[in-house]
């Protein structure tokens, strides 16, 4: 009997967190499914096709993990796929108490859904996908927080977003001279 798992989650950008959690999840499941969201509230830097690009070639050497992208209750993507257990990181008291809200809902939603929350080991607790892109933002190494291949498109893309403010910014107050 295969036992499988759902980790869901923006990864906007996956971070050597993320892959910590999927490394020591296999330790308890057979396969994984890492759940990538849409989630537009969150103002993801990158788009989801990207996003899951990324976290297919970050797992590439796990193959105990699918990776595909959704825009859906995750209790509704949990049901087509027939996975019943939902994974779930913890670094911080706060996140705690987030996630418990959200393992409530959950479980309301669908009975039959189970979350197992992971701690974060030490090195990583403090690490978030917003934390390496405020540092990239302002030029600091994040090639020791995330793939190196994800770093370099961080980068990319925050220059270009930047160029095309600096571009609107300029060409509008041209406007008014």
């Amino acid at each position: 009997m295969t036992i499988q798992a759902m980790y869901p989650g923006t990864f906007d950008p996956l971070t050597y967190g993320h892959l910590d959690i999927i490394t020591r999840a296999h330790k308890i499941f057979d396969e994984i499914f890492l759940a990538v969201a849409e989630n537009s509230q969150k103002h993801p830097l990158f788009s989801l096709e990207e996003r899951v690009i990324f976290a297919k070639q970050a797992t590439a050497m796990f193959n105990y993990v699918t990776v595909f992208g959704f825009n859906d209750l995750i209790i509704n993507v949990m049901k087509k796929k027939q996975v019943n257990i939902l994974i779930r990181g913890i670094r911080t008291r706060s996140d705690f108490e987030y996630e418990i809200q959200l393992a409530k809902i959950n479980n309301y939603l669908s009975n039959e859904v189970e979350t197992v929350f992971m701690i974060s080991t030490d090195i990583w607790a403090w690490l978030s996908s917003k934390l390496v892109k405020e540092i990239a933002q302002y030029g600091g190494k994040i090639d020791r927080f995330i793939p190196n291949f994800i770093a370099e498109k961080v980068i990319e893309k925050l220059r270009n977003t930047e160029k095309n403010t600096k571009t609107f910014r300029f060409s509008k107050k041209d406007k008014n001279t």
